[in-house]
């Protein structure tokens, strides 16, 4: 399985969260601050901290074709304008698409040059570049430029220092910095299988969600409530001291709603603890049992007002009212079907009524004492107008009698009765008196909330009363307006039990633990009042509680623990058994076999594995303690390369000194290993090591591999001076007589002008640098390269070659050289001896004369 498969799997059981980062990052690379800030939302909203977001995880059809890999990053040349060392300013120096072999001298600004490209491509540890600071001028701010290219991009690019470059970057820097750190170091591999980075990456997510979610928790741990008292060992005090993101609301809630008893309780309670502090207990208990009595007339009076006005007394009087006419319009129809015309207007009505049972009364108390009223038989006399009665005026009499008597005729005067009685009681009714007014002044003085109770129902009482009494006497319906009651016979009739109790502990807690439990009683009942006052900003709290908490939830989902496990464990299959092995295969082609060490994993952190170099048999021995400089940088060069085969880039790498500390076994070795690896990638290599040089030469002849050779000087203008050629000791032949025709055009210039002296000069040192040629042209060409100067080992391959040599190319060579120490400088001639220097042409002919000689042995050995 690939690792961005095997990272697509491990994935699904990560947060939503990070599922998203890992798409975001395959896609593009890296993250931006918008997308930090969606992240943080989704984390937020799996714990309940942030609404719903869009979450889209890493897919399959996320995952990019890896068959294209990266283009190579080849560096073309640095060009130093200032600022940089003790640089000479404006200087370019080229490299090569192979092996670029840049060699100088010691101070000569290799190191200037070195220290541009570690500020600019990957590198073990960096170093600060400062201004020429030995000059005695301010230091200039450093200006330089790299260029370099792409892959088969056409385009040009340039890095002119300041940020990264993710291109230049790729380009790997291998000096003894780096050497150290390979050694004494637990180091990560920097290059690793495509995808392999997602680990690095994510973790790097983590920390700036983590950063963002801490900055919001820590504003919203410093919103905590302000506290308010509350007496210790209460309810409420270890509600708040225990509240936690679990408290319950209900049970905040539970603790603020107190019961009508409860507040009665507390209240009692307090003018208890207020009434133990008199003087005269006895005397206080009598004075507060007579008022009780008056409170308890006063509530006894306020339920009869009550009752008197309550809404069904006041609607029962409209609708005896209401039933009074509407039995007063039955009646009258029953008087116009009883009552023959002609009779006085009002007969039948409500006052003739009282006529008429005043006649009854008179007759049957006086009259006719005995008799059924009225009275109609022969000789009965009308109790009236008594006058004898006719047999007409008997029968009217019985008529009036027999309509008085009808079922009808008795509702009506019993509703009439019902309704006068009704009235008479709104009419006498007294809703207030000075003995409710006395006692009301006398609640005031301790319960004034109380006190304006009763004060406002008496006088929305009296409001009410006269509005009924107004509405009856004009006949008018029920008014809709009519002041409300609110009843406080209740409130009033409790405070008569209230200051009984009074009474009760004044006469039954004398001592000291009566007084204690009421004072504790009073506290818990108090605090529960104090919280109710501070309800919303306690369960603020709770809620502010709940979010810390699930920040910490939402900080949990950030912690890169298992990521760094996942991490090691991909790594492990993936990158280190390849760099073990590739450690030991470098080892084995650098001969370095005679101790044993190894590359091994040293733990992870943060989504990276760590790996050290380690003695196999000493595991525990810091290796430089126990192998010598030389072999530390051989290791380190192996460390380094091993680095390099578990990156898929075959970008350029450079090399300061590599071969620093090693001896003449190690260089060659080291010099080939370059030269192997120029043929894949671009190698830049700063020597000041002329046998080193001169091996990688050899070497690149040898392998086929195209050398370009730049040669940097210290002159009066500054270090870093920059020559496309090597110095003259590292010349080839061939290299030499180029060199050795541009000296002849210089002199012949000095001859033109007539400075014979100067002439005379440059020609003697053109002889002697044509005799050390012909010398390099006897080991390289004549003798085939068999036998060379600083190289250990002897050609043998090659001794066939040399199987041509005439006599005549040794004479031409003893002649040569006979000829060019005539005007060597430093022998001295005698003055009668002393030969004229030959003229350019002459000169320019014996430059040509080893020309011919070299290529006319290749020619014929070709």
């Amino acid at each position: 399985m690939s690792v961005l498969k095997e990272i697509l799997e491990w994935s699904k059981g990560r947060p939503a969260w990070q599922r998203d980062a890992l798409r975001r990052l395959v896609l593009n690379g890296e993250l931006s601050n918008d997308d930090v800030h969606d992240l943080t939302e989704i984390c937020k909203s799996a714990h309940g901290l942030a609404d719903q977001q869009d979450v889209v995880p890493l897919a399959a059809d996320h995952i990019p074709d890896q068959g294209t890999g990266l283009g190579r990053v080849t560096l073309l040349s640095i060009f130093h304008h200032r600022g940089v060392n003790a640089l000479a300013e404006d200087q370019t120096l080229k490299f090569g698409p192979s092996l670029t072999a840049v060699y100088g001298d010691n101070a000569a600004g290799k190191t200037g040059y070195i220290r541009i490209l570690k500020s600019a491509c990957r590198a073990r540890g960096t170093e600060e570049i400062l201004g020429n600071v030995v000059s005695g001028a301010a230091p200039q701010k450093p200006a330089v430029a790299i260029k370099y290219e792409v892959g088969t991009d056409a385009n040009i690019r340039e890095w002119a220092g300041g940020g990264g470059d993710e291109f230049i970057s790729r380009v790997s820097v291998f000096d003894s910095q780096c050497a150290a750190v390979y050694l004494t170091e637990k180091t990560d591999v920097a290059f690793r299988p495509f995808g392999l980075d997602l680990f690095d990456k994510l973790v790097k997510a983590c920390r700036l969600v983590r950063s963002q979610l801490e900055s919001e928790q820590s504003v919203l741990r410093s919103a905590a409530i302000t506290a308010f008292q509350t007496p210790e060992g209460t309810s409420v005090a270890r509600l708040l001291a225990g509240l936690s993101s679990l408290t319950k609301p209900d049970a905040v809630k539970a603790l603020t709603l107190l019961s009508p008893e409860e507040e009665s309780r507390l209240s009692l309670l307090e003018r208890s603890l207020v009434d133990l502090q008199a003087n005269d207990p006895e005397k206080l208990a009598r004075q507060l049992t007579l008022r009780a009595g008056r409170v308890r007339s006063l509530a006894r009076h306020l339920k009869d007002v009550e009752m008197a006005l309550s809404a069904d007394a006041v609607s029962g009087v409209f609708e005896v009212r209401k039933e009074s006419g509407r039995k007063g319009e039955e009646a009258q129809r029953l008087r116009n079907a009883t009552f023959p015309e002609g009779l006085f207007t009002g007969t039948g009505s409500e006052r003739w009524s009282l006529l008429w049972e005043s006649a009854r009364q008179f007759s049957e108390e006086l009259a006719y004492p005995g008799q059924a009223f009225p009275v109609v038989n022969n000789g009965a006399r009308c109790v009236l107008c008594q006058q004898d009665l006719d047999h007409a005026s008997g029968h009217r009499l019985r008529q009036f009698e027999a309509f008085v008597i009808s079922k009808t005729e008795q509702e009506l005067r019993e509703v009439r009765g019902e309704f006068a009685r009704l009235q008479k009681a709104f009419t006498d009714l007294k809703t207030a008196n000075d003995t409710a007014d006395e006692a009301v002044k006398e609640i005031r003085i301790e319960y004034e909330s109380l006190a304006d109770k009763i004060s406002d129902f008496l006088a929305a009482s009296e409001k009410r009363r006269l509005s009924v009494i107004e509405a009856l006497s004009m006949g008018k319906e029920s008014p809709s307006d009519l002041p409300a009651l609110v009843a406080v016979s209740q409130e009033t009739d409790a405070l008569a039990e209230h200051l009984q109790e009074r009474v009760k502990t004044l006469r039954s807690s004398s001592n000291e633990e009566q007084k204690k439990a009421m004072t504790t009683e009073v506290q818990e009942l108090s605090s529960r009042k104090v919280l109710a006052k501070h309800e919303e900003q306690v369960l603020a709290e709770i809620e502010r509680k709940k979010k810390v908490a699930a920040y910490e939830l939402c900080l949990n989902d950030t912690k890169t623990h298992t990521i760094t496990q996942k991490s090691s464990a991909v790594t492990k299959t993936s990158v280190t058994q390849r760099l073990k092995k590739s450690f030991q295969d470098e080892l084995g082609r650098l001969s370095f076999r005679h101790v044993e060490v190894e590359l091994k994993e040293v733990g992870g952190e943060q989504g990276i594995l760590y790996h050290k170099l380690i003695l196999t048999r000493a595991p525990g021995v810091d290796l430089p303690k126990v192998v010598s400089e030389g072999e530390q940088r051989c290791l380190s060069i192996a460390a380094f390369f091993a680095e390099l085969s578990t990156a898929d880039d075959p970008s350029g790498i450079v090399f300061d000194d590599p071969v620093s500390s090693l001896d003449y076994k190690w260089r060659e070795g080291v010099a080939r290993r370059l030269v192997e690896e120029a043929k894949t990638r671009q190698v830049i290599v700063f020597t000041h090591d002329i046998v080193f040089l001169l091996f990688l030469r050899q070497l690149s002849d040898e392998l086929g591999v195209q050398q370009l050779d730049q040669h940097v000087r210290q002159l009066s203008k500054g270090s870093g001076v920059c020559a496309e050629e090597l110095p003259w000791v590292a010349l080839k032949v061939s290299m030499r007589i180029g060199h050795l025709k541009k000296l002849i055009q210089d002199a012949e210039k000095l001859h033109r002008d007539g400075h014979q002296s100067a002439y005379e000069r440059e020609a003697s040192v053109i002889y002697g640098y044509l005799r050390e040629a012909w010398e390099r042209g006897l080991e390289e060409v004549l003798l085939g390269g068999v036998v060379e100067r600083y190289r250990p080992g002897v050609q043998t391959q090659q001794v066939t070659k040399i199987a041509d040599i005439s006599e005549e190319d040794c004479k031409a060579l003893e002649a040569a050289m006979t000829k060019c120490s005539k005007w060597l400088p430093g022998h001295d001639q005698a003055a009668a001896a002393r030969a004229e220097v030959p003229e350019p042409n002459v000169l320019k002919a014996d430059i040509d004369a080893l020309e011919n000689w070299v290529s006319g042995i290749r020619k014929r050995r070709k």
